[in-house]
């Protein structure tokens, strides 16, 4: 009943819709952590800065490209070598590694405001929001990152 022209089409155009569904799948699959994104700070309710997330050598780090709290210049509750650095250029996020859907690593977090490393857990929710769990001893927060989109 179909002629060979027809069962051709649907051929193509199964190919076709499958295609765009594994294209579709592998973009939500390997969100992209790398790029801009804006801390916030549940205790405090605001904006605290935007951080610069990039893979290198097949592991995550994030520094602080833009302080919008202007409440610290630099690192002072920081010890070692980031003891009073500035804030702008900060490692926070250092050589979190890819364990599943997660990026991690014990003391892989730094938190500037307080002067500690944290244990680190990092994954995406969705392409424009990603999670950052910072633990220190019995004590865990996740904050809700969100990407910047228009960078200036």
């Amino acid at each position: 009943m179909f002629s060979a022209e027809v069962l051709k089409m649907n051929t193509e155009m199964k190919n076709v819709i499958l295609t765009t569904i594994a294209i579709l799948f592998s973009c939500t699959l390997f969100a992209q952590e790398e790029g801009i994104w804006e801390t916030y700070d549940d205790g405090r309710k605001k904006a605290m800065s935007h951080v610069q997330i990039y893979k290198k050598d097949g592991k995550l780090y994030g520094k602080i490209v833009k302080n919008l709290d202007g409440q610290y210049d630099v690192c002072e509750k920081c010890s070692g070598e980031d003891k009073n650095k500035p804030i702008i250029g900060l490692m926070v996020i250092r050589g979190l590694e890819k364990k599943g859907s997660k990026w991690v690593k014990d003391d892989g977090i730094l938190d500037p405001m307080r002067g500690i490393k944290c244990d680190a857990e990092v994954w995406m929710e969705g392409p424009d929001k990603l999670k950052v769990k910072g633990s220190f001893l019995f004590i865990s927060e996740t904050q809700t990152w969100t990407r910047v989109k228009n960078v200036k």
